[in-house]
């Protein structure tokens, strides 16, 4: 039955449809050493690989490669210094947007393809690159796909770290550490140690405490940086509501709220210029870690592969979950269960260790 799922068939059809169609044109496609790498996922998934991708750059040349992108993210792209070809979902899904995508693509010179996404390649069936270098997927809905792949190799679910090390092993033909991969952007930025940035938001609402949980914490940010500045930032209409509670609770005074007001790039130039940064599992929370700027995390659960253990940033996750739902719109007992003594002691710990990494 999986099979004569609408979505599965309808992939199908333009998978093949479009291979066909292109298959009359493969004399035009002419390989120049030009590499496509596929980055379509999210904003943490990116950041996380940064050190990777300087490594392949290493290997190609930076002058030779070119990152396949979600449109959304481009900005993301140019932030980072890659040369971003936008890749929008109607792109992938829809059968003329297809065709001319992976037209363009094919006929753009390259010589190989890498895609170092976690999961999910819809995309490899439709080139006609030489060398096709990519994690096979396992899932029944593009499984199918693997076998376009010219090396392909399976990952284990693991820390995130670990997934990078080994993909990076089998892209490069070398073994690597997991700390060996950490990301370290900070020469793309100005450092500075300024305000506190707090990102009030994540892309999945259980991740997320109440904002009348996170006023608690935000008490005592206020009575140890009694000078500085705390910048809530984020977008969208949930979370600026997040932020005018907050803001309610605590009052206006050093609270500087930009929830929609700042562009990614803004934000980013912001965490770097903080002297602590504030806030859930997250594109943002991943940028912290590879900016490698203090920060203090909540997460609902004590294990998950985005959970970084490294010096500049202290985890916390419950001990006791709640009992009670304390707020209907972030209802989360586990999330809502970090004790503000715990938040308390992070704070001054984080105050006492000094930045050597």
């Amino acid at each position: 039955m999986k099979h004569l799922k609408k979505s599965y068939v309808q992939e199908g059809i333009n998978l093949y449809l479009v291979r066909f169609i292109l298959s009359f044109f493969k004399n035009r496609f002419k390989p120049q050493g030009k590499v496509l790498i596929k980055t379509c996922d999210g904003i943490g998934d990116i950041l996380v690989r940064t050190k990777l991708i300087k490594m392949i750059e290493d290997k190609y040349g930076k002058e030779n490669i070119y990152f396949l992108m979600q449109k959304g993210y481009t900005g993301l792209g140019e932030i980072l210094g890659y040369k971003a070809i936008g890749y929008s979902r109607e792109d992938r899904k829809n059968f003329i947007p297809r065709l001319k995508k992976m037209y363009e693509l094919n006929s753009m010179g390259f010589s190989t393809y890498i895609n170092v996404e976690f999961t999910n390649d819809i995309t490899t069936g439709n080139l006609f690159i030489p060398e096709r270098i990519g994690r096979e997927d396992l899932n029944w809905q593009v499984s199918r796909n693997n076998k376009y792949y010219t090396k392909s190799y399976r990952l284990k679910d693991d820390y995130v770290m670990n997934q990078v090390a080994e993909m990076s092993k089998e892209i490069l033909g070398k073994s690597f550490e997991s700390t060996d991969l950490i990301p370290d952007l900070r020469e793309l930025f100005e450092i500075k140690e300024e305000n506190i940035v707090v990102a009030v938001g994540s892309t999945d609402r259980t991740r997320v405490c109440s904002p009348i949980i996170m006023a608690n914490y935000l008490k005592e940010v206020k009575n140890r940086y009694p000078d500085k500045i705390i910048q809530l930032v984020g977008n969208g209409d949930r979370q600026e509501r997040y932020a005018k509670k907050l803001i309610e609770l605590l009052g206006e005074d050093k609270i500087e709220n930009l929830v929609n007001k700042t562009s990614l790039k803004d934000v980013f130039e912001r965490v770097a210029k903080s002297c602590l940064f504030i806030g859930f599992e997250s594109g943002l929370y991943n940028f912290c870690f590879a900016l490698r700027k203090k920060g203090i995390i909540l997460f609902k659960a004590k294990e998950g592969a985005f959970i970084h253990r490294v010096p500049w940033l202290t985890i916390l996750s419950p001990e006791i979950d709640r009992k009670d739902i304390i707020d209907q719109e972030y209802p989360g007992l586990k999330i809502n269960s970090i004790e503000v003594k715990a938040f308390k002691r992070a704070l001054e710990e984080m105050e006492n260790e000094k930045s050597s990494y």
